[in-house]
């Protein structure tokens, strides 16, 4: 099923209040579910504002991979460091679980608690991780402010000095 989700008026996870809101005070697996929905639109914002602009296959590379694609074709591109594309597929995996099952996935389960513990953000400012939630959320911004900032930078691949290109021939 495919919904009209506004996606062109996304701004950012901590940008957006209703959806901030959800990760903050939503139960577990609403906050992990909409931060992921979340980061999926940010990879794409950052896809369709690199590649080559106002070419129909550009915007379908950006909107029709899946999540893990995205991650991986935005690290490839330079568009995210190691430390974010480890982070998102983090939260990829813990969203995964999150998705699939049914009983016994919230932070409280210690798998969940590894995963979200090996996110590499919060760990390099050494932020505590004695709360699960807290840690999550610590990870979710710093993340969430990473991409914005870059997203604000980026120069489409077209408008880059000493790059010859070509519409084709």
């Amino acid at each position: 099923m495919k919904i009209k989700d506004n996606r062109d008026e996304f701004v950012s996870l901590t940008a957006n209040k209703e959806i901030w809101d959800d990760v903050l005070n939503n139960s577990v697996r609403g906050a992990v579910l909409s931060a992921a929905a979340a980061f999926e639109v940010s990879l794409e914002r950052l896809l369709k504002s690199f590649l080559v602009q106002g070419v129909s296959s550009s915007k379908n590379i950006a909107e029709k991979s899946n999540f893990s694609h995205k991650i991986n074709l935005c690290f490839s591109l330079g568009l995210i460091t190691e430390k974010e594309k480890d982070d998102l597929n983090t939260l990829r995996e813990i969203r995964n679980a999150f998705a699939h099952n049914i009983f016994g996935c919230d932070f409280k389960n210690s798998e969940v608690q590894k995963f979200v513990r090996a996110l590499k953000l919060p760990l390099s400012i050494n932020f505590p991780r004695d709360n699960i939630r807290n840690f999550f959320n610590i990870g979710m911004i710093m993340l969430d402010t990473s991409l914005s900032d870059r997203l604000k930078r980026i120069t489409p691949i077209n408008q880059r000095p000493n790059l010859v290109y070509s519409h084709g021939a």
